[in-house]
């Protein structure tokens, strides 16, 4: 929702009316944090939409099926391996971002930072409970903070290395002390990683916690988990109500409930919402985004995903070169990004030369300057390096040849063909990648094992990115980024930032970095697709946030 109150949804209603002219209408979505080619599929069928928006009178009542990209991990704060949209039902953020990536109030009311920068005083909004009944008070809240920061107790403790002390004054104050200015904070707080749960809960049913039992502050609870079948939840009736500025239905949901249907299979989620069986999907595949956007029972909204897709080439196989920078560069060289974003994704995703998609709010050009599509620098690189090509075409170096096994993540179907097609690439170069694709949880443990894979893909997800690449540059079971200094310095000084402009700085300089020093090798950032039956009102997904709210949504049936 724009400063002035203004929703995608109202401005639609606008457009039908023609009290918003088609400038004014690409204008003022651009400043709701919608993209041009996502307004214009969405001004194609405004006319329909908008009419099924004015005329019906809002009705409570039914259920919501939606079509799912993955499958469903354990709905725990602490200790949850992937954010799935289930999250912003059953819990609810401290503090969140609005459509232009501002933090606003949802637990918290407000909070203010002393001029010394090392105190953080938040206040909570009064009258708060869990599912259970149980009160949200400034010391639970403490409780959770404590506890996603203890690095024995919590999945993130990375992201809170600044904090020296989280206490309880009074029971709406939360005081949190630093030790060094940490700007960066709101970043942490606004993830579904740092949502409050009641911990007594979680003690008292450990095992069941995040699978049978959740006991959040959402507008939902959990009724059903059944990995690789369905998630559901439903409307909790004694809902405080939402503090989120932008989310207009501030008390109880209108829909009954949820349901989250995972569809593994990318070539079926188009065909799941055209037949009905569920009302919206999220990522149908690239190929059927255009048919869906000239359907005018379809709404499609579409924007580059905060996410990522890298291939992690382990520093410790030295037999294989990948402590050696140049042979870093020449693996990045060899790939084909904007090749990649035009076969495998029909242009609906982004080239990534930097660790970051261009979308983002602190994106730094100057990551384009490398990893450029060069296969001629690579093999140079290559033979500077020591690398020879030997009779079959693959090189090798002091009787190593340059072969190896890379991980992929069976559990990731939608970039499933990146792997393979940089195989291929690489294969041109005499680089031999050959791709061993591994359920999901065989994929982790492999990777996080005492004895990791000489290289491993994986696409990640994460709205806060720098926080993202923290985790995964210096995360204790991610062993092989190697000694690279001038990553580690961007990590310290956006762990430090005094304000928002060193910030920047320090993202900055962390993009730059990681582009030449290659911790991880950059693929490419896929969009996220949203598309809706238009029976389905007040759905609006942001670029800023994961996943969609859900307390305004209800069905026009």
């Amino acid at each position: 929702m724009g400063q002035n109150g203004e929703s995608f949804e109202t401005l639609i209603e606008g457009y039908a009316d023609r009290r918003v002219n088609r400038r004014q209408f690409f204008a003022r979505a651009a400043a709701l944090g919608i993209s041009a080619s996502a307004a214009a599929s969405v001004l194609a069928t405004a006319g329909p939409v908008a009419a099924a928006l004015a005329a019906p009178t809002l009705k409570r009542g039914g259920t919501l099926i939606e079509g799912y990209d993955r499958d469903f991990a354990k709905m725990d704060t602490v200790l949850t391996t992937w954010d799935d949209p289930t999250m912003v039902a059953l819990y609810e953020f401290t503090v969140i971002r609005d459509a232009q990536g501002k933090f606003v109030p949802d637990l918290f009311a407000s909070w203010k930072v002393s001029k010394n920068l090392l105190t953080w005083t938040f206040k909570l909004r009064p009258g708060l409970t869990f599912h259970s009944g149980a009160p949200v008070t400034a010391e639970e809240v403490a409780a959770n903070f404590n506890a996603f920061r203890n690095p024995k107790v919590g999945q993130n403790a990375i992201f809170w290395p600044s904090v020296k002390g989280v206490k309880a004054q009074g029971p709406t104050t939360v005081v949190v002390t630093m030790s060094t200015p940490f700007t960066a904070f709101p970043e942490t707080l606004a993830t579904e990683a740092a949502m409050i749960q009641n911990l007594a809960t979680r003690k008292a049913k450990p095992k069941a916690y995040g699978v049978s039992v959740v006991d959040g502050t959402g507008p939902f609870t959990l009724t059903s988990y059944q990995p690789g079948i369905k998630v559901e939840v439903k409307r909790w009736d004694k809902y405080p109500g939402s503090g989120v500025p932008y989310v207009k239905n501030k008390k109880t949901a209108y829909l009954d409930g949820v349901r989250w249907v995972p569809i593994l299979e990318v070539g079926q989620r188009a065909n799941e919402l055209e037949s009905g069986s569920v009302m919206a999907v999220k990522n149908p595949a690239p190929q059927d985004v255009d048919r869906l956007k000239s359907n005018p029972d379809i709404v499609v909204v579409e924007f580059p995903s905060l996410a990522g897709y890298w291939i992690s080439p382990n520093h410790q196989a030295k037999n294989l070169g990948f402590d050696d920078l140049r042979v870093r560069q020449a693996m990045s060289h060899a790939i084909d990004r904007p090749g990649l974003v035009k076969a495998l994704f029909f242009g609906h995703a982004a080239a990534d030369y930097g660790p970051i998609a261009p979308n983002w709010k602190w994106y730094d050009k100057r990551v384009e300057q490398y990893n450029q599509y060069d296969p001629a620098k690579a093999k140079s690189l290559l033979d500077a390096a020591g690398w020879k090509v030997g009779s079959d075409g693959v090189r090798a170096k002091n009787g190593n040849k340059l072969s190896w096994t890379h991980i992929g993540d069976a559990g990731q179907p939608d970039t499933a063909g990146i792997d393979v097609a940089v195989a291929a690439m690489l294969k041109k170069v005499g680089m031999d990648m050959q791709v061993k694709a591994l359920p999901a949880a065989q994929w982790g443990s492999t990777v996080t094992g005492k004895t990791p894979p000489a290289s491993w893909g994986f696409e990640w997800l994460w709205s806060s990115p720098m926080d993202l690449l923290v985790f995964f540059y210096a995360y204790p079971s991610d062993k092989y980024n190697g000694a690279l200094p001038a990553v580690k310095a961007a990590v310290k000084a956006w762990q430090t930032a005094p304000s928002d402009a060193k910030l920047k700085v320090a993202a900055q300089a962390m993009q730059v970095a990681w582009a030449q020093l290659l911790p991880k090798v950059p693929i490419v950032t896929r969009n996220d697709v949203y598309a809706f039956n238009k029976k389905v009102m007040g759905y609006q997904p942001l670029q800023s946030m994961l996943y969609p709210l859900y307390n305004d949504v209800w069905i026009n049936a």
